[in-house]
């Protein structure tokens, strides 16, 4: 548990590794927090459209920014553009409907990049077979804020990874890095 949605997006770049000179693949649609929190870890929001069905990133426009801006350089994908390191991969998943993550999944393994699942406006949202939005990737974050489908008395938010060593990193850095308590390293 962290104190937002925003938080739970800023602490899973965070734990990832994202930082100055990397660059988010995600949505412009999308409330300010997702690209406002590549930001503030120093890195750059790449925006792709979205599919006009579900109002999703589409995994389409992915590849096809990838394939006309990106190059492979010592096993990076890189922004020609910018020469900025494609790190990360951020789907927002939107109105209760999953982003299409299979072939997001799919490129993500092809390109070596961490998945944020933006799970803000999802949270019991099925993809497919009964796995569940905020699942599948690396991370996936949710956000409690009053107005949600399932919403806290003020604000929270939840990190989600099946990784147990990214979950202890999590964990961590959520308490500013103390470990024992009040024991900063």
């Amino acid at each position: 548990g962290v104190s937002s949605g925003t938080d739970a997006l800023l602490l899973a770049l965070m734990a990832l590794g994202v930082g100055p000179g990397d660059e988010v693949i995600t949505s412009p649609f999308t409330f300010f927090a997702t690209a406002g929190t590549i930001a503030r870890v120093g890195a750059r929001p790449v925006f792709c459209d979205i599919d006009p069905l579900s109002y999703n990133l589409s995994p389409t426009a992915v590849q096809a920014f990838i394939d006309i801006h990106c190059t492979v350089q010592s096993e990076r994908l890189v922004n020609r553009a910018t020469g900025g390191r494609i790190k990360a991969l951020m789907p927002v998943h939107l109105y209760g409907q999953s982003a299409d993550m299979d072939p997001l999944m799919a490129i993500a393994r092809r390109y070596g990049l961490k998945v944020i699942e933006d799970a803000a406006q999802a949270i019991g949202t099925e993809y497919k077979n009964g796995v569940r939005a905020g699942t599948i990737g690396d991370v996936g974050c949710f956000s409690f804020f009053p107005s949600k489908n399932l919403g806290a008395f003020g604000d929270a938010g939840l990190c989600t990874t099946n990784d147990p060593e990214l979950a202890e990193t999590l964990r961590v850095m959520r308490v500013h890095g103390g470990k024992p308590k009040y024991f900063h390293a």
